[in-house]
């Protein structure tokens, strides 16, 4: 059943190797492919060819340091709701396009149900905050309705969970018929 799901990850089979090489990725992406092939149990160069491959194919889409902006720069977050009124493909793609040019928006989920994206927004103040949204509105072609919840503590953060963990669950609650 693992096979099934793994299958799905991308146009070529994804193996236990595979797994093992990008669970050791999510641990640690600054992991040397020497430490790296010690713990996957194949050499540093073959590797590097399969992280290539999982590089080309999409499933590793890059490598990032995990930074505290709040340490960096004092600012409050903003997990805000987004629910555009009269959405075409056009105008999404304008809206999107807006969004992909505000710096101050650090992450942004296309969503399906009664909203259509959840963004994160930091900024120095509530009135920073405001004038980034009218920012916003003003580049947008859509008009959209909006909540917003201030963020007062992240307690789990995408890429901070067990890959491998994460990918056995998902290999069990997948119907035999898959």
């Amino acid at each position: 059943m693992t096979q099934k799901i793994l299958h799905r990850l991308g146009p070529e089979r994804i193996d236990q190797i595979d797994l093992n090489i990008l669970a050791a990725l999510s641990d640690n992406a600054r992991v040397s492919k020497v430490q790296m092939s010690d713990k996957v149990g194949v050499s540093a160069g073959r590797c590097y060819e399969r992280m290539q491959r999982l590089e080309k194919t999409g499933v590793i889409r890059g490598y990032h340091a995990d930074i505290d902006v709040a340490r960096v720069a004092s600012c409050l977050q903003f997990l805000v709701q987004i629910k555009l009124l009269n959405d075409t493909a056009s105008r999404t793609k304008q809206f999107e396009t807006a969004m992909l040019k505000m710096p101050e928006v650090i992450a942004c989920q296309s969503v399906l149900g009664p909203i259509d994206y959840v963004v994160v927004v930091i900024a120095p103040t509530i009135e920073r905050y405001q004038a980034i949204i009218e920012e916003l509105r003003a580049h947008s072609a859509d008009e959209f309705e909006f909540v917003t919840f201030p963020i007062s503590k992240s307690i789990k953060r995408a890429g901070h969970g067990d890959f491998k963990q994460t990918i056995a669950r998902m290999a069990r609650n997948q119907s035999p018929e898959d």
